[in-house]
């Protein structure tokens, strides 16, 4: 599957289907976990070390280890409200934005704008940062990502 695809840009990875490459890894860790533990380069055979991640099957190989220099937008959300073009006009410095959050209300936590956890903020060297308090279950994760 990852010989089909041109990586000049990593601007639509959401938009690719990666069923296939899910399947071959399940395929794959299953295959791991019912045999005998593998060497290397051997069919099924899951191989780590450093930055790397490699899965070889009927003797053809899945190197995912490019998409750990991906650059992913992580943004916190402090919440959100929706206004007219008019209310923003007459915003002043010092004037209070209402939003849809309540104080003490978990931050949602987004990769490239979907939803994969939250957290309350917290203060670390005087600098605000996002302590992550629920990750998503991986079935809702996936959801939110065909969404």
């Amino acid at each position: 599957m990852a010989d089909d695809l041109d990586f000049e840009s990593f601007d639509n990875l959401d938009d690719l289907d990666w069923s296939e490459l899910e399947k071959d890894v399940k395929e794959g860790a299953a295959d791991q976990a019912g045999a005998a533990p593998a060497a290397g380069g051997e069919p099924g055979a899951i191989v780590s070390g450093g930055n790397e991640a490699v899965i070889s099957k009927d003797s053809h190989a899945i190197d995912i280890h490019y998409l750990l220099d991906v650059d992913l937008q992580v943004t916190v959300e402090v919440g959100r409200r929706l206004y007219f073009v008019s209310d923003i006009l007459t915003w002043d410095p010092g004037s209070i934005i209402e939003l849809d959050k309540v104080v003490g209300e978990p931050l949602n936590l987004l990769v490239n704008g979907k939803l994969v956890a939250k957290g309350e903020v917290v203060v670390v060297h005087d600098k605000f940062a996002l302590k992550i308090t629920e990750i998503l279950d991986p079935q809702d994760r996936l959801q939110f990502l065909q969404n």
